[in-house]
């Protein structure tokens, strides 16, 4: 068992799905965070039934916070608790394992940072993908590749991750508690130069319920672009090879 890895759950409204994603992540020999978000189903029940066969934790949240500020508080645990690497998954049974395990094994076997996902490839989608989230994931890529200037970067709304846990001191200004936290996290780990993967991963889109308000997700995204892309000219000018493209950059955002 590596004791510098723990996978962080997501688990909301999930007592469909959290036995069998709990027994699938009980199989990889990594230690396990589980952090109910006040579900208002039985999924806080079946976790305790669940921890009884399978050794892991449960944070339970007193009041819904959202997805991004669970993901903040199950990451600064895992940090507090000496944790390097955090591989955060939902509990709603999209996910595959094996992009868990490919996660792990780079991990494993290189020096990066930060491994993050991508659907958007031939073997990706699994089903129907909301149409919501098709474009918001768009959107999203376009707007990570502005902010960073890189273009070998997509899908920064995508919920599978691996992130260095010290990255918790980054997780402050400006930070997501519900919506646009994985893009967040993607820009952070960037423009600090965390050494950055990408894998190809495959998303099963079935009944799951999608909880995601488009107005507020495309609010979200754009006012984390526009924060971002600040920081991004104020690093710039403190450097004189740089000050010109920090220019340029002043005449793009004004004409938004």
């Amino acid at each position: 068992m590596n004791k510098d890895i723990v996978i962080g759950i997501l688990a909301y409204n999930v007592s469909s799905y959290i036995e069998k994603i709990t027994k699938d992540m009980s199989t990889l020999g990594i230690d396990l965070l589980i952090i109910n978000d006040s579900s208002t189903d039985d999924t806080y029940v079946k976790l305790q039934q669940l921890q009884k066969k399978y050794n892991f934790h449960i944070i339970n949240n007193l009041k819904n916070v959202g997805a991004g500020e669970s993901t903040r508080i199950l990451i600064k645990h895992a940090n507090d608790k000496g944790y390097k690497f955090f591989i955060k998954v939902d509990g709603d049974g999209q996910f595959d394992i094996k992009d868990v395990k490919k996660i792990i094994k780079i991990y494993n076997n290189s020096e990066y940072d930060f491994i993050k996902s991508n659907r958007f490839w031939e073997a990706g989608i699994i089903g129907r993908i909301p149409k919501k989230r098709l474009f918001g994931n768009l959107f999203a890529t376009m707007l990570l590749q502005l902010t960073t200037g890189t273009n070998k970067i997509y899908d920064p709304l995508n919920g599978l991750f691996g992130i260095s846990t010290n990255i918790t001191t980054h997780l402050k200004k400006n930070y997501p508690v519900r919506y646009g936290y994985p893009f967040y996290i993607s820009v952070v780990a960037i423009i600090n130069s965390y050494k950055t993967y990408q894998i190809n991963n495959t998303i099963t889109y079935g009944n799951q319920e999608s909880k995601l308000n488009p107005l507020k997700v495309l609010y979200t995204l754009l006012k984390l672009f526009i924060y971002f892309y600040i920081k991004k000219i104020s690093i710039k000018k403190q450097f004189g090879a740089y000050q010109r493209s920090a220019f340029f950059d002043i005449m793009f955002l004004s004409t938004l």
